[in-house]
This record gives C-alpha cells, sequence and structure tokens, in this order.
C-alpha cells in the first residue's frame, strides 16, 4: 500500500461567508493552495462574526450608517477584493450563525463540497448583498454547489451542523484567532505562527520557516486551469493577480482577450466590480495558440540559460517521478500503473508476469516492445526504466541467457526497482544510476536499447541519441515510445519546467524529432504506431494537448 500524502502545516482560517475580512483573504487562500498543493491542510473554521447585527454595530460603533461603510471602505483599500461596500445594510442580513453553521453542513458532502460551498457563499452575501441566512439563499446556493439540497437542509437544521461550528468558535477562542489572520502550524511538533495581511508574501515566508524549508513549491502558470477547477466562481483580477504573480492589468487584459474568444464569460456587477467566471455548462475541447499564450502567466518560471535548464528540468522531473514512485495512487496529469498498461497496450499475459509494484509506478506512454527488437540471449538496456515494467518485459523477451540494464537518474524509482528485481526472482537485471546524456556503459556493449516516455524529458535530446547510438554495437536495434507535437509548445509557452515534468514541455516536434535520431547515426526510422495517451488524462491537459497535437508515438531504428 502506498503511503499516504504527508501535509506537513495546518493553515487555519477563522472565517465566516459574511465576514469581508475573509473575502480578503481568498486570493491569499488560493495562492496558498496552488503553490503548496498537498503539503498544506486549509481548515475552515467558522467563527460566527454575530447573532445580533445591532448588538454587533453597538459593540464596535457603527450604528452609524456611514461610520460603518468607511470601515468597509478603509478595509476594502487594503483587500483590494472587489465586494458591494453596502452589503451589510442592503442584505438585510441579521445572524451570521446560521450561515456558519450551513457552512459546517455541506462540510457533511466532503471538503471540497464545502469549499465551494462557502465560497458561493461569500459571493451571494457580499457580492449580491443576499441574505445567506435564509433558507431560499441557502438552497441556492447548495444548488450551484453541486451538493445533495435535500441532505443539505436537513443538516443545516440539525444539531450536528450547529454543533460542528460550536466547536469552531472554541476552537477560534481558545487559539486566540481572529477574522484577518491565519494560523499556520507544523503538524508534527505542533509549532503555531500567526499571520496577517492581504498579500501572500508573508505568509508564504512563514509557512517556509515552520515547515524548515522542506515543502516542495510549484508555481502556478495556467489561468484557465485554475479557473476551470473553480467553474461558476465569480474570479477577480486581484485574485488572480496574487495566485499568479503578476499585475491586475496583465491580468485584466489577457482576460478581456480571453473573453472575447469564447473561454471565459464577464459578469459586471452594477457599482461593485468586474469578475470573470467559467459557467458550469461551458465546453472548452481545445484551445487555440493565442488562447494558450493568453492564458499561461509563464514568466516566473520560464528558463533561459542552458545550465540552469538542466538542472532546473531534472529537478521538476525528480520531484514529480518520486511522487509517481511513492505514491502511485496519487493524481497526476497522466495515466499511471495499470491504467497507464491498458492504455499503452501491453498484453495482460504480459502484465500478470511482471511484480505488481513494479506495473503500479509505471508512467510509460507506449508500448515500445510491439516492435520485437529483443531477441533471446540480447544485452538489453532501459533508458529511464523506472520502478521496472518494461525491465521485466525486456528481460521475459532476453530470456535467461540475456542481459538486461535499467538506468534511471530518480532515487526513489532506482530504490522501488531495486527491491522489485529482489523479490522477483528475475537474475538477469542489473540496476544504474545516470541519466541519458551520460551512460555510464561501454562503446558497442548493448544489443537493443528501450525507452518509454523518457526521452521528450531530456533538455539535450541530440546528446541522448548520440550516447544511445554510442553503445549499442553495430546492427543494435533502437526502441522506443515517447511524445512528440506537430506544434512547438516552447515556442508559445516557453521553456517552463512544469510542462517538461508532465509530458509536454519538452516534447519535440515530430519531424524534428525524427530527424534527430537520423543525426545520431540510426538508420532505418520510423513510427510503428500512435496513441492518443493524453485521453485519459484531466480535461485542462487534454486541452492543451490537443492544441499542439501531442500525441505518443513508438518509433524503431537500427545502427548500421
Amino acid at each position: 500500500m502506498d503511503s499516504p500524502t504527508r501535509r506537513t502545516v495546518k493553515v487555519i482560517h477563522d472565517g465566516d461567508p459574511w465576514c469581508w475580512y475573509s473575502w480578503g483573504l481568498e486570493p491569499v487562500l488560493q495562492r496558498l493552495h496552488e503553490v503548496y498543493g498537498d503539503g498544506i491542510e486549509i481548515s475552515y473554521r467558522m467563527g460566527g462574526v454575530f447573532e445580533s447585527l445591532d448588538k454587533w454595530r453597538e459593540k464596535y460603533g457603527v450604528g452609524d450608517d456611514v461610520a460603518l461603510r468607511q470601515w468597509i471602505a478603509d478595509s476594502d483599500r487594503a483587500m483590494r477584493n472587489p465586494f458591494d461596500l453596502n452589503y451589510v445594510v442592503r442584505s438585510g442580513m441579521k445572524n451570521t450563525w446560521i450561515g456558519c453553521a450551513a457552512v459546517k453542513a455541506a462540510g457533511f458532502q466532503g471538503e471540497e463540497a464545502m469549499m465551494r460551498f462557502y465560497r458561493k457563499l461569500m459571493e451571494a452575501i457580499q457580492v449580491h448583498s443576499k441574505d445567506g441566512s435564509k433558507d431560499s439563499v441557502l438552497k441556492e446556493v447548495a444548488e450551484e454547489s453541486g451538493l445533495n439540497v435535500e441532505r443539505f437542509l436537513k443538516d443545516a437544521h440539525g444539531e450536528s451542523a450547529f454543533s460542528a461550528f460550536r466547536a469552531d468558535r472554541h476552537g477560534m477562542a481558545a487559539d486566540k484567532g481572529n477574522f484577518f489572520s491565519l494560523i499556520l502550524v507544523n503538524v508534527a511538533d505542533n509549532t503555531r505562527i500567526q499571520v496577517q495581511g492581504y498579500s501572500s508574501g508573508p505568509y508564504e515566508e512563514a509557512i517556509d520557516k515552520i515547515s524548515h524549508g522542506k515543502l516542495e513549491r510549484s508555481t502556478p502558470i495556467d489561468i484557465l486551469e485554475y479557473c476551470d477547477k473553480r467553474r461558476g466562481f465569480l474570479i477577480t483580477a486581484r485574485e488572480l493577480s496574487e495566485v499568479f504573480e503578476t499585475s491586475e492589468e496583465d491580468v485584466s487584459r489577457r482576460m478581456e482577450s480571453l473573453t472575447k474568444s469564447g473561454l471565459f464569460k464577464q459578469v459586471n456587477v452594477h457599482k461593485v466590480g468586474q469578475y470573470w467566471t467559467i459557467p458550469n455548462e461551458s465546453k472548452i475541447a481545445e484551445l487555440t495558440l493565442k488562447q494558450v499564450s493568453l492564458s499561461h502567466v509563464t514568466e516566473r518560471a520560464k528558463v533561459t540559460e542552458k545550465v540552469e535548464l538542466e538542472d532546473v528540468v531534472k529537478q521538476a522531473v525528480k520531484k514529480l517521478y518520486t511522487e509517481v514512485a511513492q505514491r502511485p495512487r496519487g493524481t497526476f496529469h497522466f495515466p499511471v500503473g495499470r491504467a497507464g498498461t491498458d492504455l499503452a497496450g501491453y498484453p495482460e499475459k504480459e502484465v500478470e508476469k511482471i511484480p505488481r509494484a513494479a506495473v503500479e509506478s509505471f508512467a510509460g506512454v507506449g508500448y515500445p516492445h510491439g516492435t520485437n527488437s529483443i531477441r533471446e540471449g540480447d544485452t538489453v538496456l532501459d533508458v529511464g526504466s523506472g520502478s521496472g515494467t518494461d525491465l521485466f518485459v525486456a528481460s521475459l523477451r532476453a530470456g535467461a541467457k540475456g542481459k538486461v540494464l535499467g538506468l534511471d537518474m530518480t532515487e526513489a524509482m532506482l530504490e522501488k526497482a531495486k527491491g522489485n528485481v529482489e523479490k522477483s526472482g528475475f537474475k538477469n537485471i542489473r540496476l544504474l544510476k545516470g541519466d541519458a546524456t551520460k551512460i555510464p556503459i561501454e562503446d558497442s556493449t548493448v544489443d537493443v536499447v528501450t525507452s518509454n516516455g523518457v526521452l521528450n524529458l531530456v533538455p539535450d535530446k541530440e546528446k541522448a541519441f548520440q550516447e544511445i547510438y554510442r553503445v549499442l554495437s553495430k546492427g543494435g536495434r533502437f526502441q522506443l515510445a515517447d511524445i512528440v507535437t506537430q506544434q512547438d509548445v516552447q515556442a508559445v509557452c516557453g521553456i517552463v519546467p512544469q510542462l517538461w515534468a508532465d509530458c509536454i514541455g519538452g516534447a519535440a516536434v515530430e519531424k524534428d524529432y525524427l530527424e534527430m535520431i537520423r543525426r545520431a547515426g540510426f538508420s532505418e526510422v520510423r513510427i510503428t504506431s500512435r496513441l492518443d495517451y493524453f485521453s485519459k488524462s484531466p480535461e485542462s491537459t487534454r486541452r492543451l494537448t490537443k492544441t499542439f497535437r501531442a500525441e505518443s508515438v513508438v518509433i524503431s531504428a537500427k545502427k548500421p
């Protein structure tokens, strides 16, 4: 069984769907979610601003509407996430505890359901000035959030939801929390820091400090993918600016063009602000190159220097494939394990002969063995051998008299493959650490080189093909499965390591890829099969790969 994702830091947000501070912190929370992913747990703890609006206004000295609006306006200048500055009066909402309990009721249908409901209820109250304590509004928001409405309404009026809400209030009081800060907790040692502000910088610094720099960070780059995961939300230029670390002017320029092209719907709320949304019913199957360019904010993610490129790409690739090795049941942009071998076309009878632990971390893109290049008694080198699926196939085909070498640069994959080999009883497999551009094998010592979904991840493909040619003996065969495109990804997006790790950013245009193999000295270079490899990937990945006409191909070649 694979290890569960280890969340290192808990981020506690004491909120209330009525509270303008909660709305102001949304861009920060969404940024943290995108940067740290499963490394953090964001806990939405409902604090309940007031049970009685009149008593609350009296307590804070804002019984006068002018004074109340001035307080809200002053906060708005710090937060800059547009909402109706008069919603407190216009909504007619006299009690926020009902809305907070409703959020807890939504949580009974799952964490994702709760987060969607919470966000949509904030929009209903603070953008559209609706009374979030009324059943009619709660029902409408529940429907928009995809909840089981009948169950939700029953839970919202039940004791369990209010009990959970009271527990939240008790926890907030015990931690001395407030609505305009976040509490960060190191899960291992319970160290905690309270941070406030409406930009993510101080929070990220604190998370890095409290986690001792151990949390991996991602750089958000795709606006469309971000918004697609938040379909139906009203998204502001302020939110996108924070998440993607660019100016609101740049966001507005991109969004206006993307809206004109039909990807987004612009929503202008009278005297409140401008928002963008992807309607729930919207179908986006494919993008134009211009749309891809507008959607990808890559300036902070690009790499320009060759030395830096190789280092950064290697680190991105190692990070991703370490995840595949250690947590193969995680969520990836490509099929993993049996889903991958089934898609690639591996015969079931062949897969059944391979250790299950090797197959579970399979991340290949095709079935290179369909070329039938490996013969009994051959010495075979698998470049990018991963957890060992193709090593075992090669071993079965080369037989007891053959020899199989596995080359990989990711320690976690090598460790897993080593364990798989030791437990399997296969005697003719040996593992080597290294990469495709520096193969630690003598010249002309290998009969067949095989590779599966690896060379698109290598920045210097020319050198990799030259190395493969060098280690092959005269008449040696080369079989590989890899990703190629018909449009140049880098010409549109630049060199972005995250796109490389997802098997698209480093993929070469097909004709250029074949020519590189020929220039290395190979003859009889031909494509033997094609596969729509991304057909089972998430929708955002399918859109991008369709734009560039990316697919998996199996190629065979020979050293004269």
